[in-house]
């Protein structure tokens, strides 16, 4: 029997994979969802399941610097080619981590802007319907950019959606605003009631405000809930600047750390229990 490994790298015939599209959307400016999808992936890597994150963020592209082993891919392959053609083979596209349960497809930093104007909403679904027949769990870091094909297509797809915000002012405001677009697009949207408090600095902050209000109108309307509060770590990003995984390789030489790295992963297995849940 195939390892989960060589699910991806030697062949096409394994049992069908779960399939599970998780959603990520920044609402807010100071969130890093980058942080969170890279040790998400590894914490669900521990689990037995094979992921491939995915970077929406066709114009300016940073996942390959979160996942220790990925590098950027050259000018005109990784992402592009996929949306090219529907011939592109998965596992040709897919660049490997250090982390063998862990793929990542991704623009090039080095293609140019123009080159993702003229793609589709159908495109980018048929990507993910793809990715959904080759991978256990699919991880998307979409693009705050309401008018941009890659956050609809993305809003289509995904089960699970996660809204990832810091405690800023203006990030009720855009959430109700971002949510009341998106159910104009899909009733998919209603899968995106669950919100991430991110890089949390102890701030006097009113959650509530995030919670209180239905969102979407009618019977498809939703009320949002804060699902995980990941406090900020200077060690994660360093962590990320070192080329390392802050949960896999973190240093915590004192008490503080400890607790502090404790906590961190304690709320990202939180949301790999949601994402895992959603495919059974």
């Amino acid at each position: 029997m195939k390892t989960l490994h060589e699910r991806i790298t030697l062949d096409t015939g394994y049992d069908k994979p779960r399939g599970v599209v998780a959603g990520f959307l920044p609402a807010c400016e100071f969130v890093e969802a980058c942080e969170i999808i890279a040790n998400l992936a590894y914490v669900l890597s521990t689990r037995g399941v094979v992921i491939c994150v995915v970077d929406f963020k066709v114009f300016y592209p940073n996942l390959c610097d979160w996942l220790g082993g990925a590098d950027s891919a050259k000018k005109g392959n990784g992402l592009i080619r996929l949306l090219h053609s529907d011939r592109t083979e998965v596992r040709s596209i897919a660049q490997e981590t250090d982390e063998k349960n862990i793929f990542l497809i991704a623009p090039s930093p080095n293609d140019d802007i123009e080159d993702y104007l003229s793609f589709s909403i159908d495109d980018v679904t048929r990507i993910i319907s793809m990715l959904k027949e080759t991978f256990d769990v699919v991880l998307i870091d979409i693009p705050n950019n309401p008018g941009l094909e890659f956050f609809a297509g993305a809003l289509m797809s995904c089960r699970k959606g996660f809204l990832i915000a810091s405690e800023r002012v203006d990030a009720p405001r855009n959430i109700h605003k971002l949510m009341e677009f998106a159910f104009r697009i899909t009733n998919n949207a209603c899968n995106f009631n669950n919100v991430v408090m991110a890089r949390q600095q102890g701030l006097i902050y009113d959650r509530s405000v995030l919670t209180s209000a239905q969102i979407g109108g009618g019977n498809d309307g939703v009320k949002l809930r804060v699902v995980a509060n990941i406090p900020y770590n200077r060690e994660a990003q360093q962590s990320a600047l070192d080329g390392n995984m802050y949960i896999r390789d973190g240093a915590f030489v004192n008490r503080s750390l400890k607790r502090a790295g404790k906590t961190f992963a304690g709320e990202i297995a939180k949301l790999a229990n949601m994402v895992l849940e959603a495919g059974s």
